[in-house]
């Protein structure tokens, strides 16, 4: 992956395989937030309880503001999926994509690393291709917000 700025747009190349690992991703969450399981260990990590003392507040709380929450998610996905080539290309970035890129990464990665128990004590295994995913939406995030300074 390359990313360069030009003036007010963030280019971003990928490569084939970078461009399905990400499809493969986009596709998945929204289908888990399409129909969430609120015993999925994911779904409990992307909408955590609004009152951790209280399950009753809680419960109101979830209703009152998952149904938005849940939309914008699926709608930001949604939007960074059209933006996604087909296969190698480039993506075009302006502020507003580059923000909504680094929400959705950030929901990946979040759902990924809930899957694979990341915590600071954790001790991954580097040689699992999910630890690589893991690692290199890390890195692609990390270039996304360097590159979006001006």
């Amino acid at each position: 992956m390359k990313v360069r700025r030009k003036a007010a747009v963030l280019r971003v190349d990928l490569t084939e395989a970078e461009a399905a690992v990400l499809a493969g991703m986009l596709d998945d969450l929204a289908d888990a937030l399409a129909e969430p399981d609120p015993s999925d260990p994911v779904i409990q990590r992307l909408y955590p309880d609004g009152y951790s003392d209280d399950d009753e507040a809680s419960r109101e709380y979830r209703e009152l503001v998952q149904g938005d929450l849940q939309a914008d998610r699926i709608s930001r996905l949604r939007a960074c999926r059209a933006e996604l080539p087909a296969g190698a290309g480039r993506m075009a970035l302006d502020d507003e994509a580059v923000d909504r890129w680094l929400r959705v990464l950030n929901d990946l990665r979040l759902g990924l690393g809930t899957r694979l128990g990341v915590t600071e004590e954790a001790d991954l295994d580097e040689s699992q291709p999910a630890v690589q995913i893991y690692a290199w939406l890390t890195a692609v995030q990390d270039l996304l917000v360097t590159h979006a300074l001006p």
